[in-house]
């Protein structure tokens, strides 16, 4: 089975700044002739705050003509409100992307594997759905077949026992609970988005991929955490007995950065509460 798994695609109404970059992206999908398309997070630009953003979003996954799975990102449906205060996740948000991309959670069962979407942005925020997710997770592990998992922000930058990495992990307790509940389960695969990089890293014979984005890339403002800042896609074929993959950087993409343009798209809370 051939997926692509696409990420921080950022889709927007009122910001068109990285447009392009997604139509390239969508014409490479249309090349490659997937089975299944999955966004590991970030749909849209501002969508937790502008639902129109989720909408136009859900446009462009019809638009590439094939099946699509999504997972929420903190654009998506807010994150913890130590991260981002005014934009915590909640009930509406949570509903608001059931309602527009699907499910935040979600098992997809193919030959020789069990495919796992998950809600990181759930991880330690005490909303009742975050437990309500890991008890579903340890009954999604039950199966004999290998595991992938896809989710928006990565566990861990560089080891899973490091520590707090602030916005761009999830957090040592809920990482750690992850892992106790695959246990020695047939895990293979991890494949995140978040970082807008491109990166690959095997730890305990599990092979992390850190997904580029689709939109745009982060400049001096985000701290070295490995790997390209390129705009591109992961193309997966997955066998009974294992899967091979491959970045894919489409030529037409521009590497745009988001830096000069940051204050305007993402302005802060206190910037937002002036207005």
């Amino acid at each position: 089975m051939r997926i692509v798994q696409i990420s921080d695609t950022h889709i927007s109404a009122e910001h068109v700044d990285f447009a392009d970059n997604a139509a390239v992206i969508g014409r490479a999908i249309a090349e490659l002739k997937p089975d299944l398309v999955i966004n590991t997070g970030d749909l849209s630009m501002n969508g937790c705050i502008a639902p129109v953003d989720l909408e136009r979003a859900a446009d462009f996954h019809r638009s590439l003509g094939v099946p699509v799975l999504s997972v929420p990102g903190n654009h998506d449906v807010g994150d913890r409100p130590d991260i981002r205060a005014d934009q915590v996740l909640d009930d509406a948000r949570l509903a608001g992307f059931a309602e527009k991309a699907g499910p935040d959670r979600w098992i997809k069962d193919i030959p020789g594997w069990r495919l796992i979407g998950l809600n990181a942005m759930l991880f330690d925020t005490g909303h009742r759905e975050e437990e309500a997710q890991f008890q579903w997770l340890e009954e999604a592990v039950a199966t004999d077949a290998q595991i992938a998992v896809f989710l928006h922000k990565p566990l861990f930058i560089d080891t899973p026992d490091e520590g707090p990495r602030g916005y761009w992990t999830a957090r040592p307790d809920p990482r750690k609970r992850f892992l106790e509940i695959i246990g020695d389960r047939n895990l293979k695969l991890i494949a995140s988005g978040h970082l807008h990089i491109a990166r690959e890293l095997v730890f305990d014979g599990v092979t992390h991929i850190w997904g580029p984005a689709s939109s745009f890339v982060c400049g001096p403002m985000q701290e070295d955490l490995g790997g390209n800042r390129r705009i591109g896609l992961v193309a997966y074929t997955f066998f009974e007995d294992g899967f091979s993959h491959h970045f894919i950087y489409p030529a037409g993409a521009h590497d745009l950065q988001l830096d000069p343009v940051a204050s305007r798209l993402y302005p802060s809370p206190r910037a937002t509460a002036a207005q």
